[in-house]
């Protein structure tokens, strides 16, 4: 709850900030397609290439003024893991997968952007690089899998599978950076990529088979699109 309290008051330093940048104030709407990606009990390395998946998902975004942005995104995409990827403990024979769907809401800080328009209403052709932070949620539903010989079944889980009480809901804290560009007055391209620790161990479906002690991370990171819907045009 703290982490909420805190990004409503950023939000509304955002709100007050902006009251001074005029025009510079516009709504849009994208999506992103890219790539997602674990971190936890089944891999060895931060990420793994070889469980890389498709994401993808829709954003509204709204420029508080050539500083400060609120976005708020849906996005979407499966994630997965396997022992066979990890030599610390490879004959425990887990894999899952699982769907995975995010909501969330964070607050942008750009840097070097330009005004959108000239003194004579021309649009200015700009690239800002940018990075966010907010609150979110996930929510998946994964089953670890055993697939190792059925004798030692008993030898390498410490509970039995599917465990209970596991949840399928997750608080996350988005955290990035992007760069976009901004093509004309009614579209920009960029790329953007953050991290999203879920602060807990069962997204992968293994908490007490695993290490509860550490908590599951997974990651996001691709294209996006916009559409500028408000303030195409220089007032």
């Amino acid at each position: 709850m703290h982490k909420f309290t805190l990004l409503v008051c950023l939000l509304s330093t955002f709100q007050l900030t902006a009251q001074g940048n005029g025009g510079n104030r516009y709504f849009e709407a994208g999506f992103l397609f890219g790539v997602t990606n674990y971190s936890g009990d089944m891999v060895e390395k931060r990420i793994e290439l070889s469980e890389t998946h498709v994401g993808y998902g829709a954003y509204g975004r709204y420029h508080l003024g050539p500083v400060f942005s609120v976005k708020a995104h849906v996005y979407s995409g499966s994630i997965s893991g396997d022992d066979a990827n990890s030599s610390s403990h490879p004959q425990r024979s887990l894999r899952f997968s699982t769907n995975i769907v995010e909501l969330g809401l964070v607050g942008e800080i750009n840097f070097g952007r330009r005004k959108r328009f000239s003194s004579t209403g021309i649009h200015n052709f700009s690239v800002t690089p940018y990075i966010f932070a907010g609150i979110g949620a996930t929510f998946a539903s994964a089953e670890a899998e055993y697939y190792g010989p059925a004798d030692q079944l008993n030898e390498n889980l410490k509970v039995p599978l599917p465990e209970e009480g596991l949840s399928d809901k997750f608080i996350l804290m988005p955290v990035g950076a992007g760069i976009r560009a901004d093509i004309s007055e009614a579209f920009a391209l960029g790329v953007e990529g953050g991290v999203r620790p879920v602060f807990s161990d069962d997204l992968d479906g293994v908490r007490y088979n695993g290490n509860p002690e550490s908590g599951d991370w997974y990651y996001f990171a691709g294209v996006t699109a916009s559409f500028i819907i408000t303030n195409k045009k220089k007032h």
